[in-house]
């Protein structure tokens, strides 16, 4: 992981912390906030992969997956964006499935990596919690604030795991 990657990683996760502990300290309007910034982000994502492919990846091997990425995280942020004038039990519905998403794809690599012979305990916990946070959203469905509150520590937790990213020494591996 290059210097700039480590410290995006390390400030992406300074940022979602500082988010998730207004969302703690503001639970009212905090959810509105998130979904405006998830909505930016998956926008501006998309944008960017879009120029990247039709600048220089569509002349590369793989170019047509790299425009389809570019499509779909540009819809998810459209749609995120469509979502802030919807119900706050709505988008929180959508911000858990997102949480439960990503924490089944967690187990699936860590699943894939166990068939190579690597065991990843860090992809493994973080699809766990991430799992376990999308279940106990769905048990407190009727209590909004304890909803935010709940969805607030499965960010916290996933600032953290950011950070531990961006501070983590990795293994340079040669291939001879």
């Amino acid at each position: 992981m290059s210097k700039i990657t480590r410290f995006s990683n390390i400030l992406l996760g300074l940022g979602t912390l500082f988010i998730s502990l207004c969302l703690l300290a503001v639970p009212k309007n905090g959810i509105e906030v998130v979904m405006f910034i998830l909505s930016l982000a998956f926008t501006a994502f998309g944008i960017r992969t879009l120029v990247l492919y039709f600048t220089m990846a569509k002349h590369m091997v793989g170019g047509k997956s790299i425009l389809y990425l570019g499509l779909i995280i540009l819809d998810f942020g459209l749609i995120s964006a469509s979502m802030l004038t919807q119900s706050k039990l709505y988008i929180v519905i959508y911000l858990i499935a997102m949480h439960a998403f990503y924490g089944v794809v967690s187990l699936l690599r860590a699943k894939e990596e166990r068939t190579y012979g690597v065991t990843s305990k860090k992809k493994l916990l973080n699809g766990l919690i991430n799992i376990a946070v999308a279940i106990s959203c769905l048990f407190f469905m009727g209590n909004m604030d304890m909803l935010i509150r709940i969805y607030a520590v499965g960010l916290i937790f996933a600032a953290a795991a950011r950070i531990y990213s961006g501070l983590r020494k990795e293994d340079i591996v040669y291939v001879q």
